[in-house]
């Protein structure tokens, strides 16, 4: 693909450019080009025919034309190879140019030495107008690509136009279709390929002008589209010469599914190398010729990313900072310093709660093959809102008021708060703002998480006006990068369980996946009476829940009328950093994420200065049904008695879901003896029981009066706080009848 010995009307001795009918000293035969791997004979002539009955041969792919000279045949106008790029600055070979590289960019493997990788966001190649090579009537592009992503709309590769009235434009859509656009006797003229260029592999895209037969485009090196139109390209030579980056912001595509309906800027995210201008147009068979020559590595050039959760399999129960790793690109347009994330483990589950930048926070439940959970958040829209728009920390792309910090983190539970703002996505505005103080909605929500895989999530919101609508919970699954909803979510998604046990299930039925259509999809959940159980079909071993108060709770479809696939499904989170809260997929190049529900229930307690709500999540291997009896051991907690000298009952804290005593001497403690009255109709499953002030003692337990040692099933934890030391027992055990509990401390 590479002329590195002869140029437009030049014959080339070192880095020296000499005119072709100029004798010049022997070349070397190890001057080559790159892509072809053919020599060059000992000798350059005073002519091309004198050349030429020397035997010269200039390799297979130099592409002639019998009607034209070798000055107007020999290769590229302009060619953008990358090879000796280190800076912010690539070298147009053929002129001699030095063009500006913006933004975040990479030089990386490319078909042959390096190619530049381009973030998707930032990345952009500019060449003057001045500097532009001046193509009129029929011209050539071509280039080597690697997607990594589809661009949110038509992303030029090369583009020099105007108001798509003059000059040319070839890029990819929002589907990996090629197009060439070209101004012609005033009419932009377009054609579109059907084929698609593959993700993560290199393909060969070319398109041409003949401005006698119109417009064609190959992939890789076959035709795939072409337009008749005849007369003369009108040239754009006022405007800059653009390579993989927007002119102009634009709305992603399908615009009508974009919220705020802004129009955004973005970059080609993946690998270029070779592009190419020639002033003529090239014919199929030149093309074909130039892609079986390259040789090009086959497979996935670039890996397709995973969502981070840490080290797979158990570990240790607990909750850590972690850095997170997405991908390079993304990783790097980040302002987040190290340990910033948080993963909570389990050490007898493969299962992990993930609290990550790339999902701003929000926290997600990873199954034990990688499926992707959420609850959502609190969130404010339509009036409350700034312009009308969603006030969530979905939209805090740059994590401005999302974070996270570890209260504890014991062998007998954790416990993490996650503070955030409801702001909207294009300005940072916050939902409902004071005009005494300026504050606006927050939200502080505490997970306390047991080595069960089981959380309490305690969501406090401190509005502005109580009286505002919000919404506080939504069933998300994410997708990972290269799977479909399809991939992550069983079509009977949903099962609703209530107390007793009943359980109804609702379907999704399959549709065609990347075809836009009508969704099959349950319209309402009316069964079974008075539900509060959730249960998540996740194409997984360990299956999504949630618990609320029964009284009167409801269950809801998030209903969408249309979509690509069996399921809704949106790209604009997470991971994306385009400031858009809504983006339907069009395909499943990009991290995703469904929506299948929403749970309405009773608010748990009221301020003048909060509202705060509880839902127990987590994951289980039960199924619906049998989630019962920890839904009753939650919400119908046992009667506590307590013996000892010196405690207190403070009774069941279900924002805990833990027994709450309260040490109130001053000197040592006690033994302890409580008794759990647990029945069919308040049964225990795995209680933990929490005493204040108890101090730094260790202690000795037995369980229904027999010595039990500490371990797995019995676990303690010492939570230290400036006013003294609780200690937090969790034990493994269910039960419908009495259980009594001994603690002894040991000193």
């Amino acid at each position: 693909m590479r002329l590195a010995n002869h140029y437009r009307g030049h014959c080339r001795k070192g880095d020296a450019m000499i005119p072709h009918r100029t004798c010049a000293d022997t070349i070397s035969p190890s001057f080559t080009s790159r892509t072809w791997g053919i020599g060059i004979r000992e000798r350059i002539c005073l002519s091309f025919l004198s050349c030429l009955s020397m035997g010269v041969f200039l390799g297979a792919a130099i592409m002639l034309v019998s009607s034209r000279t070798f000055a107007q045949d020999a290769g590229p106008v302009a060619r953008w190879s990358f090879d000796n790029a280190t800076g912010p600055a690539v070298h147009d070979a053929v002129n001699g140019v030095e063009d500006k590289v913006g933004g975040f960019y990479k030089y990386v493997p490319g078909v042959s030495g390096n190619g530049l990788r381009f973030d998707g966001y930032t990345t952009s190649v500019v060449r003057k107008a001045e500097n532009a090579p001046k193509l009129q009537g029929s011209f050539s592009v071509e280039a080597w690509i690697a997607l990594d992503t589809y661009p949110w709309n038509w992303v030029p590769i090369i583009d020099q136009e105007e108001d798509r009235q003059t000059g040319y434009f070839f890029g990819v859509d929002a589907f990996g279709h090629v197009g060439l656009q070209v101004g012609v006797n005033g009419v932009w003229q377009t054609v579109t390929s059907t084929a698609q260029i593959p993700l993560k592999k290199w393909a060969h895209l070319a398109g041409t002008y003949d401005d006698s037969r119109g417009l064609t485009i190959y992939l890789d090196g076959k035709e795939v589209g072409s337009l008749a139109v005849s007369g003369p390209m009108l040239t754009a030579e006022h405007q800059d010469l653009l390579i993989g980056r927007v002119r102009e912001p634009a709305l992603p595509f399908p615009s009508f599914s974009i919220s705020p309906h802004d129009a955004v800027w973005y970059s080609l995210d993946g690998i270029l190398d070779e592009v190419a201008l020639y002033d003529r147009s090239l014919s199929g068979e030149q093309v074909q010729q130039a892609y079986a020559a390259a040789h090009a590595p086959s497979g996935d050039v670039i890996p397709w990313p995973v969502l981070p959760s840490g080290p797979p399999g158990a570990g240790p129960f607990g909750a850590f900072y972690s850095t997170l790793k997405f991908e390079d690109t993304w990783d790097r347009l980040r302002r987040i310093g190290p340990d910033s994330d948080i993963v909570v483990r389990f050490d007898d589950s493969p299962i992990r709660l993930v609290f990550w930048q790339g999902t701003n926070y929000i926290p997600a439940w990873v199954t034990e093959n990688g499926k992707w959970f959420t609850d959502e958040f609190l969130e404010s829209y339509s009036s409350g809102c700034p312009d009308n728009g969603d006030c969530e920390p979905m939209s805090d792309k740059q994590d401005r008021y999302s974070h996270v910090n570890i209260v504890e983190s014991t062998d007998a539970r954790v416990v993490v708060h996650w503070r955030y703002a409801l702001a909207e996505v294009e300005h940072y505005l916050g939902a409902n703002p004071d005009p005494l103080t300026r504050w606006f909605d927050w939200t502080d929500e505490y997970w306390t998480v047991y080595p069960d895989g089981v959380a309490i999530r305690k969501q406090v919101l401190r509005p502005t006006d109580q009286t505002q609508g919000y919404e506080w919970q939504e069933t998300i699954i994410i997708n990972p990068p290269g799977q479909r909803p399809d991939d992550d979510i069983n079509p009977d998604a949903l099962t609703i369980a209530n107390m007793k046990g009943e359980t109804a299930t609702y379907t999704w039925l399959p549709k065609a996946s990347g075809v836009y259509g009508d969704l099959h999809q349950p319209t309402a959940i009316d069964k079974p009476e008075n539900p509060n159980i959730q249960w998540v079909n996740l194409k997984s071993e360990w299956k999504p829940f949630e618990i609320v108060s029964p009284t009167h709770a409801q269950f809801k479809t998030f209903t969408i009328a249309k979509s690509y696939f069996s399921f809704g499904c949106w790209n604009h989170w997470p991971i994306t950093q385009i400031p858009s809260s809504g983006r339907y997929c069009v395909a499943t190049d990009r991290a995703s994420h469904s929506s299948l529900s929403h749970i309405f229930w009773d608010t748990y307690e009221t301020n003048e200065n909060s509202i705060t709500k509880i839902l127990m999540d987590g994951l289980t291997t039960k199924s619906a049904a049998e989630l019962s009896p920890l839904a009753r051991s939650w919400l119908f907690a046992p009667t506590v008695d307590v013996v000892g000298d010196g405690y207190q009952s403070e009774g069941y804290d279900a924002a805990q879901r833990a027994f709450v005593l309260v040490r109130r001497k001053s000197d040592k403690p006690a033994a302890l003896e409580l008794t759990l009255h647990a029945s069919d109709a308040s049964p225990i499953v795995n209680p933990a029981v929490v005493i204040k002030n108890w101090g730094d003692a260790a202690a000795q337990l037995k369980v229904d009066g027999k010595p039990t040692s500490w371990g797995k099933d019995f676990r303690a934890g010492y939570v230290k706080h400036l006013d003294g030391t609780d200690l937090v027992v969790w034990i493994r055990q269910t039960s419908t009848t009495p259980v009594q509990i001994t603690l002894k401390p040991v000193f």
